[in-house]
């Protein structure tokens, strides 16, 4: 919802200004140097102030009939990826509504593609936040995974091992016996090294991702 409203008065605080021909290149550059700094400073791009730049650029263009009409498929595309589809939906009805002022039969295709690109930047950033959401669960369920490999498996095994080997020193035990208790206490081993391979691997893996 806070975008929403951001990107509402970005949008209207660029199509005002647009009216003022001759300050759009300076309020660009100006805008431009700002973005430049808050990015190095938070290392995070201002979705906001770039939201401002490209309608201000377009909106200054000529709208619809813009050169650069494009640079809003990149917004909205950036928008998807960073946001719930319902924000990008919004967002995008709302710079039609702006753009739809310039509006004339040169610049009907333009509206159109606009419309048309719309469903797909949904369709984009809906498939890649599922993939983000499904992203987390995996490594949340990996750590637990991992958790309960290298300490209650572990643990559950080596005492395994250890009591094997106590039985095994046991002097009353039948040779049948002997060889039933070594047979446990190998195949405890063989679970164990098996377990940390796992473990190694499913490690190796997460640092290559």
């Amino acid at each position: 919802m806070v975008l929403i409203i951001y990107f509402l008065i970005t949008t209207l605080l660029a199509f005002v200004l647009s009216f003022y021909n001759f300050y759009i290149p300076q309020l660009i550059a100006l805008a431009a140097i700002i973005l430049i700094l808050i990015s190095i400073k938070t290392k995070v791009v201002n979705i906001y102030l770039l939201s401002f730049i490209i309608n201000l650029i377009i909106f200054g263009t000529g709208g619809l009939n813009s050169p650069v009409f494009f640079l809003i498929y990149f917004l909205l595309f950036t928008i998807a990826f960073q946001n719930r589809p319902s924000v990008t939906l919004t967002c995008s009805l709302i710079s039609i509504v702006f753009l739809a002022s310039s509006l004339d039969l040169n610049s009907i295709l333009a509206l159109l593609s606009l419309l048309l690109i719309t469903p797909l930047a949904w369709f984009v950033g809906h498939q890649f936040l599922e993939k983000q959401k499904s992203d987390v669960c995996l490594s949340r369920d990996e750590t637990i995974f991992l958790f309960w490999l290298k300490l209650k498996f572990k643990t559950g095994i080596s005492k395994i091992i250890d009591s094997a080997s106590i039985l095994l020193s046991q002097p009353q035990l039948t040779p049948s016996q002997k060889e039933e208790v070594k047979f446990i206490r190998d195949s405890a081993k063989n679970l164990l090294n098996s377990s940390k391979k796992i473990a190694d691997e499913i490690e190796h893996n997460a640092d290559e991702i």
